[in-house]
């Protein structure tokens, strides 16, 4: 149990659409047993002694989602979808009729605030995150209250086949985060680690440089800032703009004055930011299958 007395609840933001991808990446087998990278932070969160999970998804995935996904979790976890919608804001608040593409992350968690009542953690549906992710948060939620982030060294988590975006953190010598630097792009070419700085500019990179891959251990005590957040947000957001999580919680660290605790872990990452990124990963899975890391299929044990 937590220090709040309540088990932990994920949160799984799998409406995202995938445009460099080009498919529901969130649906893509890459396990031996045609498993999607989700279902591996599902088994790792449970493990961990998660207990609810929530996913926001787009109606075209409710379906597969919950036709895959719901035997798996019988018995283990409480499954809710929530649908990420331009029709969910909050009250007085309206979205134009020219908009089309969603609202964004922070949007997407605010969507889940009446499942929230106690600690959470945030993740992507279309990242593998290693065992040690859920653990590590499992844990900081038995001690603390304070937000905290898995922080990852960014040589663990770049693509082969092209450039990624990260988040660079400086975090103090507490293990407290003070800052990220949004970086694009970043790969190793003629040999050096480099990504674009927010100028413009081509910058190397420390291959032990952490990295946050929107993997946060959060408290409802965020929820009232994220939806005046959101508020400010469809008050003066053109119809391309999105309101991103990252954002939401560096404003709330800076109005209640709370360190994000930075969790570092040596688990390296598996995506799919690329088509080709895919025999990667089943690669690098089906290795950890062979390890006994998990087991084959994936769900085979309870």
């Amino acid at each position: 149990m937590t220090s709040g007395g309540t088990a932990p609840t994920l949160v799984v933001l799998a409406a995202g659409l995938g445009s460099r991808y080009g498919d529901a990446k969130q649906i893509v087998g890459v396990g031996p047993a045609d498993e999607w990278l989700l279902e591996y932070a599902l088994h790792d969160a449970l493990a961990a002694g998660f207990t609810r999970v929530v996913m926001v998804i787009r109606a075209a995935l409710r379906s597969p989602l919950q036709q895959r996904l719901a035997p798996h979790l019988h018995e283990r976890a409480a499954l809710h979808f929530v649908e990420q919608t331009l029709d969910k804001v909050p009250d007085g608040c309206r979205v134009t009729a020219a908009r089309s593409k969603p609202l964004g992350t922070g949007h997407a968690l605010w969507c889940c605030t009446p499942l929230l009542n106690g600690p959470f953690a945030v993740i992507n549906a279309d990242d593998y995150y290693g065992r040690e992710a859920f653990r590590l948060l499992a844990e900081h939620f038995r001690h603390t209250r304070q937000p905290a982030m898995v922080g990852y060294r960014l040589a663990a988590t770049l693509s082969g086949h092209g450039g990624v975006n990260r988040g660079v953190c400086r975090v103090d010598p507490d293990g407290r985060l003070e800052d990220v630097i949004e970086f694009t792009d970043i790969a190793i070419r003629d040999g050096v680690l480099a990504g674009n700085a927010p100028d413009g500019n081509r910058v190397a990179l420390a291959p032990d440089s952490v990295v946050s891959l929107n993997c946060w251990g959060l408290w409802p005590e965020l929820l009232p800032d994220l939806e005046q957040g959101l508020r400010g947000f469809l008050a003066q957001s053109g119809d391309a703009d999105e309101y991103f999580l990252p954002h939401a919680i560096a404003a709330y660290l800076t109005k209640s004055h709370k360190a994000l605790s930075v969790l570092p872990t040596n688990d390296t990452w598996l995506g799919l930011t690329y088509p080709d990124d895919r025999a990667h990963a089943t690669g690098a899975l089906a290795a950890l299958h062979d390890a006994g890391t998990y087991p084959t299929p994936l769900w085979a044990h309870p």
